[in-house]
């Protein structure tokens, strides 16, 4: 290096202090919620990540579907631990099987579920945190009121609370 030449500034880490920069939960602290057909396992959210981000297990029954949907601001991830997940984006199903990982841009329409008769055990997570609230919500709806229509209508008006915009039923598979 001449005398001329500085030596660059080390690259700051700017670290936002509302987001723990360690952050362990163990299993028996995982939120969980009844979806019907199945279970949210809500590990981490908003409030733990400084709203960045959330994480949750899941266990789909046979026969669970979603609405087509699509979240305006969160990406979507979903990895598969056992069973197949079947995921509805870019105008097709995929089958996602186990040890498969995919990632569902923000502004998508996508619908996933369970298509098969094994449950489907997943990891699931969102950017930015916060839809997780949803999971709640729903666990109440679905004490309330019986599976058909009601049902349905009912979830389709609490989703945009949650980054979500219903768009319909899910494609058919063919």
């Amino acid at each position: 290096m001449s005398e001329t030449e500085k030596p660059s500034a080390p690259a700051t880490n700017k670290v936002d202090p509302s987001i723990p920069r360690v952050l362990i939960i163990p299993p028996e602290r995982a939120l969980i919620y009844s979806q019907g057909l199945g279970e949210a396992h809500i590990v981490a959210g908003a409030e733990q990540s400084g709203g960045a981000w959330w994480l949750g297990q899941f266990r789909e029954d046979g026969g669970f579907m979603t609405l087509l949907h699509l979240h305006p601001h969160m990406d979507e991830y979903f990895f598969v631990q056992q069973g197949v997940l079947s995921l509805y984006i870019d105008a097709r199903w995929h089958d996602l099987r186990p040890g498969t990982f995919a990632l569902v841009p923000h502004n998508t329409p996508h619908a996933q579920g369970n298509t098969g008769k094994e449950p489907v055990h997943f990891i699931g997570a969102g950017s930015p945190g916060g839809f997780e609230r949803f999971f709640a919500e729903l666990d109440q709806i679905i004490k309330q009121i019986p599976p058909g229509p009601q049902l349905g209508a009912e979830i389709a008006r609490i989703m945009p609370k949650y980054d979500t915009q219903p768009l319909g039923p899910p494609p058919r598979r063919v």
